[in-house]
């Protein structure tokens, strides 16, 4: 399946891993041979992933990027329109970007800083709490990994929606924790800073409830509007859908594979968000009344847009 955090796989077979818990690792089976050159390790090439690929490349960040992923076909279209390249020969690579569900990321950076001490880390993922402490539970977090979240998507998946501008003017949230090396950060800042993002920091815990209202809960939203209207007539509420309706449903034709992750690792803080949110589906008996709550609401949006 080709998503935005597109599940990793190991060459050369890229087998489908059913579980990020399966014996076999997709970074414990990339390459690993000295190169003098700069290159980039990217586990999961879908949308994000293969965006930076494009970015990074664009930017002359690294010599060469070598894509690995679980799903083959995925792998297949990434290599074919460029993003990426195959290991068929062996290198080191020199930084590592994790781009695959959120489910799979701990596991991925444990692998990556075994067989890649020293080498900077970082993945995409839009939870980071679950991921720290899946890492802490199994050991610790390792030094030279640098949670990352770009705030940049689509409802589009896969490598063929991937763009090198996608991170152009971009929130880029770096999670750093008291166990992170202050160099790989710089580091890691310095790409995403070269690929056009603007960085800030939280800790993970802000950070998922920073992006829970402002993102998992808006998706939550969506998918349950769709559901709403499951039980009408599709054919005779069709003509009568309008922009208000498409814009705030957009996001429900994300892929649910993706999104199960993704509210499931940040469940508490969503549904905290969500409980707040049933309490103000209510209409007001007072016409006032509601129309402050209205104007309220108004102009709150409207300060969103500065």
């Amino acid at each position: 399946m080709s998503v935005p955090h597109s599940r990793a796989s190991g060459p050369p077979a890229a087998r489908p891993l059913s579980s990020p818990l399966e014996q076999s690792s997709p970074v414990a089976d990339a390459p690993r041979d000295v190169c003098s050159k700069e290159v980039l390790l990217l586990v999961g090439t879908g949308l994000i992933g293969g965006s930076f690929a494009l970015a990074a490349r664009a930017q002359g960040l690294f010599d060469r990027i070598i894509g690995i992923d679980s799903n083959a076909d995925a792998l297949s279209t990434a290599c074919s329109l460029g993003i990426v390249e195959r290991p068929e020969t062996s290198v080191e690579p020199t930084g590592v970007c994790i781009a695959t569900p959120v489910s799979q990321i701990a596991e991925q950076v444990a692998d990556a800083a075994k067989r890649y001490p020293g080498v900077p880390i970082f993945d995409v993922g839009s939870v980071k709490t679950m991921v720290i402490d899946s890492l802490r539970n199994d050991g610790a977090v390792p030094p030279h990994f640098v949670p990352c979240h770009p705030i940049a998507g689509s409802e589009r998946v896969g490598a063929r929606a991937a763009r090198a501008d996608l991170f152009e003017g971009r929130s880029v949230i770096i999670t750093p924790v008291e166990e992170t090396d202050p160099e790989t950060v710089a580091t890691v800042e310095s790409w995403w800073r070269r690929i056009g993002a603007a960085v800030t920091t939280h800790n993970p815990r802000t950070h998922d409830r920073i992006i829970a209202a402002t993102s998992h809960l808006p998706h939550l939203v969506a998918f349950a509007l769709m559901e709403v209207l499951e039980g009408l007539d599709e054919k005779a509420i069709g003509p009568y859908i309008g922009d208000g309706f498409r814009d705030l449903s957009r996001v429900a034709a994300s892929d649910p594979t993706i999104w199960s992750d993704i509210l499931q690792a940040n469940r508490d803080a969503t549904l905290g968000l969500a409980k707040q949110l049933g309490t103000r589906l209510v209409i007001d008996d007072n016409k006032a009344a509601l129309r402050r709550r209205l104007a309220k609401a108004r102009d709150l949006r409207a300060r969103l847009d500065g």
